[in-house]
Order: structure tokens, then C-alpha cells, then sequence
């Protein structure tokens, strides 16, 4: 899995956003997919998560924002590396559910993946 070093604050904040979105899809969080969350950030090194948290959910308060900053982020870099979060987070329990791929599959329609 890839490490978010190169990612600046604002890429971290809509990757956190993401993890959120996703963990959130099906609208339970089970034991084992916080255990899941934070493997994952101890994996990628992402130590200020929680901080990150915070700044997205002050500053994109809903679905058509998400999908609109998710515009803002150019760097095909950095949406190789949401995606690879994302994707890793839709396998943790095996087969994704239809949220968790619409999450994965529009930012994937946005940034032109397909």
C-alpha cells in the first residue's frame, strides 16, 4: 500500500474524507473494520488522520462537495494513491458492497481512470 509522505495537508484531508465515506457506505462500522482502520493508518504512516478528519468534515459537508473537491486534486499521483486506499478498504471484508463501489468508481469516473 502506498505511503501518503508526498500527499500535501489538502490531499490528506479528502484521503481521510475518503476512508471515512467508505468505512461509513453501508452506515455500520463493525469491531472489525475499526481494527481494519487502524492497520491501514499505521501502514501508510498517516499520523495526523484524525486532525485530517476534522478539517474535512468543516470544510466538505456533503456528497456533491465531496465529488466537487475531488476535481481539485490534478496530481494523477495522489489519485493512485486515494484510490489504492480505497480500493484496499472496499477488500477488507471481502467482496465490496454496492456503496463502497459507487464511492470507488466515481472518483475513478472523475479522475478519468476508466
Amino acid at each position: 500500500m502506498e505511503r501518503i509522505s508526498k500527499l500535501n495537508h489538502e490531499e490528506r484531508v479528502f484521503l481521510a474524507g475518503c476512508i471515512r465515506a467508505v468505512i461509513m457506505a453501508n452506515g455500520l462500522i463493525e469491531k472489525e473494520e475499526v481494527d481494519d482502520i487502524d492497520k491501514i493508518l499505521n501502514k501508510l504512516k498517516f499520523t495526523d488522520y484524525e486532525k485530517c478528519l476534522v478539517d474535512f468534515e468543516e470544510n466538505i459537508p456533503d456528497r456533491d462537495t465531496f465529488y466537487e473537491h475531488a476535481k481539485k486534486i490534478t496530481s494523477r499521483n495522489t489519485q493512485d494513491v486515494i484510490l489504492s486506499v480505497i480500493y484496499e478498504l472496499t477488500l477488507q471484508e471481502g467482496v465490496p458492497d454496492e456503496e463502497e463501489e459507487n464511492i470507488f468508481q466515481e472518483l475513478n469516473k472523475i479522475w478519468q481512470k476508466d
